[in-house]
């Protein structure tokens, strides 16, 4: 693991330490549909040994035992792993453990999960071989990651901010996040109005999420001092050229991207 991914790890672990809760809209079965689509049903999840790598505090986790999965692996190399206990203590077929993508066991699951984990790795190649390696050989990789098509004019604003929150003190930045809670709010109800700037995603996603879920994403946005926007070909090239093949996409609210694919053993289509 580079420095940089050290302190991005240290960076989350303190993050889900303070934000524990999946509450609302947020926290629902029907934000992980949404998220993948037609790449993804709840019969696709049922029965299946799942690994859901970069855990959090189990929000996927949780959702993916509630629609049915046999076995779940749930992989946190922060020191959120205490809590991503704590919130899945009550599901039995859940097992935790403090790890990332590359120590995660090989040819072991029929599914893994990957949201929200790829972008903040600088070099994701060893992690995504390892994942590709840990399915066996009728497995999937169920990926998401931002996407930067659409999001030029939003990434002229938050990538200089981020070179100063990400050095922000927590609590100095909590409470930054909780002040553009407001404005973030009031653009998202006119996008309700008028087709701004990422409006499909501040009306069928934000917009549905509470006050305190709303500002774990604003958090969320500011915090990492790396985060990858990926192009829908970047990104394709990226899974091939690390031995994915079958790959399929979806543009999500035409900001991000989800992904499934198969491993072929690292031979290039």
């Amino acid at each position: 693991m580079t420095k940089s991914t050290e302190s991005t790890v240290e960076d989350f672990g303190r993050q889900w330490e303070k934000y524990t809760e999946n509450t609302g809209y947020y926290g629902s079965i029907d934000s992980l549909l949404s998220l993948f689509g037609p790449l993804l049903t709840p019969s696709d999840i049922q029965g299946k040994r799942v690994a859901d790598v970069g855990a959090g505090t189990g929000r996927y986790s949780r959702m993916l035992c509630e629609l049915g999965a046999g076995e779940i692996l749930a992989l946190e190399p922060s020191s959120a792993i205490e809590i991503l206990k704590l919130n899945t203590a009550s599901y039995p077929s859940i097992q935790c453990i403090q790890g990332s993508a590359e120590q995660i066991p090989s040819g072991a699951f029929d599914l893994i999960f990957c949201i929200g984990v790829l972008q903040f790795i600088q070099d994701p190649v060893p992690s995504l071989r390892a994942i590709g390696q840990a399915l066996n050989s009728e497995g999937k990789l169920y990926l998401w990651v931002y996407g930067e098509e659409k999001n030029q004019l939003y990434l002229s604003f938050v990538r200089p901010m981020r070179h100063i929150t990400s050095r922000m003190p927590h609590k100095l930045l909590d409470k930054l996040a909780g002040l553009l809670v407001f404005p973030a709010s009031f653009y998202a109800a006119l996008c309700c109005f008028f087709q701004l700037p990422m409006a499909a995603y501040m009306r069928r996603y934000f917009s549905k999420l509470n006050f305190y879920s709303r500002k774990l994403v604003v958090y969320d946005q500011l915090n990492p001092k790396y985060a990858k926007y990926y192009r829908k070909e970047e990104l394709e090239l990226l899974l091939k050229s690390s031995g994915f093949n079958e790959i399929r996409m979806y543009h999500h609210l035409g900001y991000s991207w989800s992904v499934t694919a198969r491993y072929n053993g690292g031979l290039l289509d």
